[in-house]
């Protein structure tokens, strides 16, 4: 941040939408989150922009999550912890596949 403030860049008042960071506006008077990495856009642009953010982040969480439970399927012998397992599983997996659907 110190680094974008030297180089001419003012820190706003607002913050970026998917992390929470102060955003910074540039010389070229874009806007950029130097947590993230990434421009930011206000307005209507910057609430689809928001969304994605947060959809890319559940998608991820979910993915995670999959995983997780994939693990537990391997080791797992127990019939009845075997369906609970299974069941969100599959409960994962079509919430992920319903994210992925959204435009």
């Amino acid at each position: 941040m110190a680094k974008l403030l030297r180089s001419g860049a003012t820190m706003l008042g607002e913050h970026c939408p998917a992390c929470g960071t102060p955003i910074f506006k540039l010389r070229d008077g874009s806007l950029y989150c130097p947590s993230c990495g990434k421009p930011v856009v206000r307005g209507e642009e910057g609430g689809r922009a928001m969304a994605e953010a947060v959809k890319g982040s559940l998608d991820e969480s979910l993915t995670a999550k999959v995983k997780e439970i994939q693990a537990l399927l391997e080791e797992e012998t127990d019939l009845e912890a075997l369906n609970a397992i299974l069941d969100t599983l599959m409960r994962l997996l079509e919430a992920r596949e319903k994210l992925r659907k959204l435009d």
